[in-house]
């Protein structure tokens, strides 16, 4: 059954939202589609690297994705989305075809850069290979990922597409990984002077790396942003 918030959303959807078509659905990996849009409505939106759009899912409510690109001349955007387990957001990237109308809001800021060329190491999961690459095209600034994904397998075609093979690390149980990802996010500072430090991704994570990054006595500017937390918010 709906919920009250998916059901409000399908009234004032109309009057609220923008609207544009399903242009390309292209599977990626078994784990990741990327989903094309067009529309008149996507010119002129002042979208920037890193900015996120809320897509409304019919029945069930918001839920929120950064673009790899968008088009403002055009009028065009692109989405790699995660199709994690049985969430909302992956079972609407499962169904979603070509013609589809998608409602959604924005783009809006969420993970924005200082202006400037300075390179960006970033810290994320799958559900933030596309903000690595927006930054990377987008930005046009120097990215040095560190991803920590549930299966290497699943997400190699999509990093090796976007650029970033080899760039992840597989989680492994009591979060024994993170201790990896540790080195490897110190080494890419240490190697990147004046590097900005993006944290995304899962919420535990984050706070366990900086603290290990603090007590390394790494100040690089940074800036944080948890996209979901285990026990308060699936994956979208």
């Amino acid at each position: 059954m709906a919920n009250a918030k998916a059901m409000l959303g399908s009234m004032l959807g109309r009057f609220l939202f923008t609207e544009a078509k399903v242009t390309q659905v292209r599977e990626v990996s078994r784990a990741f589609r990327q989903i094309d849009w067009e529309g008149p409505a996507l010119r002129g939106q002042g979208w920037s690297p890193g900015d996120k759009v809320q897509v409304f899912l019919p029945g069930l409510g918001m839920r929120t994705y950064t673009p790899l690109s968008w088009d403002e001349a055009r009028g065009a955007t692109a989405f790699l989305v995660y199709l994690h387990g049985d969430s909302p957001g992956a079972k609407w990237g499962r169904d979603v075809r070509t013609g589809d109308t998608v409602r959604f809001f924005g783009p809006r800021r969420s993970v924005a850069l200082e202006s400037g060329d300075a390179p960006v190491v970033l810290f994320g999961d799958e559900t933030s290979f596309a903000v690595a690459h927006a930054f990377r095209t987008g930005a046009k600034r120097d990215v040095t990922p560190i991803f920590e994904v549930t299966r290497r397998e699943d997400c190699a075609p999509a990093l090796r597409e976007l650029g970033f093979e080899g760039q992840d690390v597989e989680r492994t149980a009591g979060d024994a990984h993170l201790a990896q990802v540790h080195e490897r996010l110190r080494e890419a500072l240490r190697t990147k002077p004046g590097a900005t430090l993006v944290m995304t991704g899962r919420a535990q994570s984050i706070q366990a790396l900086r603290s290990r990054l603090r007590g390394d006595g790494e100040r690089a500017t940074s800036k944080v942003k948890a996209y979901w937390a285990v026990g308060k918010t699936g994956l979208d």
